[in-house]
């Protein structure tokens, strides 16, 4: 599912200090032969202005196209121009993209980065920012140190390429390492537009779709955190960025915990911002309340890109959303709580203890009780996306069906509130009957209802229990502590309420599963759940500005998005089945007359107590027209696994006027990396 463009609190405003200069297309040379398209907005002035950069492989002419126009003119506006890039491989600009984050790509914007600073409309300070890739992007170059970029802004965006995206997490194989690697895969069969590269576009669509790579196979083979996922990561030297950052994110985006990572790390001037929406930008997505980011960052961009050099400094300061109990429904355009504003970091905070015994949390350090944690291999069906973009069926829900297949321990029921600001960790002894396996821990709030909201998540994949680098088998029968941190999270826990800690071994298809669905046996140990609580408000309650947006985008939908998503249990197979539709729609661009249309599929089945019988199948068909011209590919995946391998199989098919010109096949066959005897 994706996004409309509305939030509940979005105000629509036309004017602006400056008329803006509208650049459909842009060629900016990155390397001899190579040059990327971009589209370019500045204001209609003589004064040299700064310029910020966003280079995204999402097709600036169609695929991006409505949120570009609900941010970017703004910006030119008001005396920011700004330059919307084609990544190498995507859309109109040259080459192949040949995967994520490469030296290369980075090598691209910092040349972009230098093309821009010296144009004659430019004051020579260049800002980058981005939502998701573009975040990345973003914190990825300020660590290389371009000359003239002096600011960033990442919006779901992280730091640790390995821990904290969509491919692994602890060890667990995120079932996002094969989604996004399927989608990825798709997006960059899409032709370019002829209107923008002339009679070639038939040349540079086929040498796309023959050197098209399946990106998950590459990702699928890098299974511990080596030097793949080092690269890229900023967490392996914070201090390389000297530059002023503002990191945002969304409570309900998995991208939270780049956040305190970064107040916590980097030397220079680093503000942050959270609020209740997903994987979107804020003034855009849902559920809010959200607040004036167009404004907030213009504010920005006019104090880092000024004329005057302003020498960063080491300030700390953070706008956040607390989030109060309620009774969890994904389809909330908004959510109750309050915005804090704080000048210091890390803020007061006070570690709470509770202890996991039979009788539930408690405040008393008492050692466990030998409680089993096992449940069915189709625990978490009805969980949502680890990345939802909207409010809907993507966002958690109601927990309570998912609680009732894992082990679950409840507090008292709570006297006073207790705000919840940071990441919890949790701290157990277990013993295990089988040598691979995954534990997930759930911090959820509990309503008198019995309803179940998800707080935080932490998973882990006991092999590696000391770390990804190298995996280390799960004795049989031998008592094992370890540590699982969770989500960054920001709750308030209200009156009444009770705080939960739900323990499983499965959560489908959210993680794939491992080799062995163990039974977990809780040694007779003190197990602690760890929760950081804010205690001394030095941060004040503030109510920030609604957020802005210039208008929508002047288009039709030909054919209106939808969305399905169901889980069936076949008797007969005794099989959990969960299906997923989502229809883009079919969009008319009045821009330059061109008709899109995308639709996904996706299909995840698993068989009861058999882990191995894990089956996922994503397919996308895009269709690009205009007046007597039409593009299409199909592209259609599939992931299965035995003991010993993951087998992956991916098959692309282009048409061009509805005739078959170009069909590529993959297999791949990769060896599952378990881990060594201890």
């Amino acid at each position: 599912m994706f996004p409309d463009l509305t939030s509940p609190d979005l105000i629509t405003v036309s004017e602006a200090p400056y008329d803006v200069i509208d650049q459909a297309i842009q060629w900016i040379p990155v390397a001899k032969d190579t040059r990327l398209a971009a589209r370019l907005w500045r204001p209609d002035i003589f004064d040299a202005v700064p310029v910020v950069i966003e280079i995204i492989p999402y097709r600036r002419q169609d695929g991006t196209l409505p949120v570009d126009e609900r941010i970017h003119p703004y910006w030119a506006g008001h005396g920011v121009a700004a330059l919307r890039v084609d990544l190498r491989g995507c859309g109109d600009s040259d080459g192949i993209l040949e995967d994520e984050y490469l030296k290369l790509e980075q090598d691209d914007a910092i040349s972009i980065i230098k093309w821009a600073a010296t144009q004659p409309w430019c004051n020579g300070n260049v800002g980058m920012t981005g939502l998701s890739w573009g975040g990345f992007a973003s914190l990825q170059v300020a660590a290389r140190r371009p000359k003239y970029l002096k600011a960033i802004i990442a919006i779901g965006a992280t730091v640790d390429r390995y821990n904290d995206d969509i491919h692994y997490k602890n060890g667990c194989l995120l079932n996002e390492n094969f989604g996004w690697g399927s989608s990825l895969t798709a997006f960059t069969t899409r032709p370019p537009d002829p209107v923008t590269v002339g009679e070639k576009w038939r040349e540079i669509w086929l040498e796309r779709l023959e050197n098209l790579n399946f990106f998950a196979a590459n990702w699928f083979k890098h299974q511990t955190r080596d030097q793949y996922w080092e690269h890229g990561s900023i967490c392996e030297n914070f201090d390389d960025i000297n530059i002023p950052v503002m990191i945002v994110s969304g409570w309900n985006d998995l991208y939270v915990n780049a956040l305190p990572a970064l107040m916590d790390n980097i030397k220079g001037y680093c503000h942050a911002v959270c609020g209740p929406w997903a994987h979107h930008f804020p003034h855009l997505g849902t559920p809010g309340p959200s607040y004036d980011y167009l404004g907030a960052s213009l504010a920005w961009w006019k104090q880092w890109l000024g004329k005057n050099e302003i020498s960063p400094h080491s300030e700390k300061t953070h706008l956040t959303f607390i989030k109060d109990s309620a009774e969890p429904n994904p389809f909330d355009l908004s959510v109750a709580g309050r915005w804090i504003e704080g000048k210091n970091w890390p803020p007061s905070i006070e570690i709470k203890h509770k202890y996991l015994s039979e009788a539930g949390l408690t405040d008393k350090v008492v050692k466990a009780s030998p409680i089993q944690i096992h449940c069915p291999v189709e625990t978490g069906a009805e969980a949502g996306e680890w990345i939802p973009h909207c409010s809907g069926s993507e966002i958690p829900g109601c927990q309570k069906s998912i609680d009732a297949q894992s082990i679950c321990f409840d507090s008292d029921i709570l006297e006073k509130h207790i705000d919840v600001f940071g990441r919890p960790e949790l701290i157990i002894s277990l013993q295990s009957n089988a040598p691979t396996g995954n534990l997930i821990a759930r911090l959820c709030d509990v309503s008198p209802s019995g309803n179940s909201e998800l707080v935080s998540i932490g998973v882990l994949n006991l092999t590696h229990r000391n770390g990804s680098k190298s995996p280390i088998l799960m004795p049989i029968g031998e008592t094992q502590s370890l540590k699982l941190k969770m989500d960054n999270t920001g709750h308030r826990f209200l009156p009444g309420q009770k705080i939960r800690i739900a323990l499983s071994t499965a959560y489908w298809p959210f993680v794939w599963p491992a080799a062995d669905n163990p039974t977990l046996i809780l040694a007779e140990q003190p197990a602690c759940l760890s929760l950081p609580m804010l205690v001394n408000l030095e941060e004040k309650s503030v109510q920030p500005n609604r957020p802005i947006a210039p208008p929508t985008s002047a288009l039709t939908h030909k054919r209106l998005p939808n969305s399905k998503r169901e889980v069936k249990y076949d008797f007969h197979q005794n099989k959990t089945i969960l299906t997923i539709e989502d229809d883009l729609g079919e969009l008319l661009y009045h821009k330059h007359n061109l008709v899109t249309s995308a639709v996904k599929h996706e299909s995840y089945e698993i068989s009861d107590s058999d882990p191995l019988s894990s089956k996922a199948e994503i397919s996308w068909n895009f269709e690009y027209t205009r007046d007597n011209w039409t593009a299409q590919t199909i592209t259609e995946t599939i992931l299965t696994n035995d003991k010993k391998y993951y087998f992956l199989t991916a098959k692309v098919r282009a048409y061009e006027q509805r005739k078959k010109i170009f069909e590529k096949s993959f297999t791949h066959k990769i060896i599952r990396v378990t881990g060594k005897a201890s």
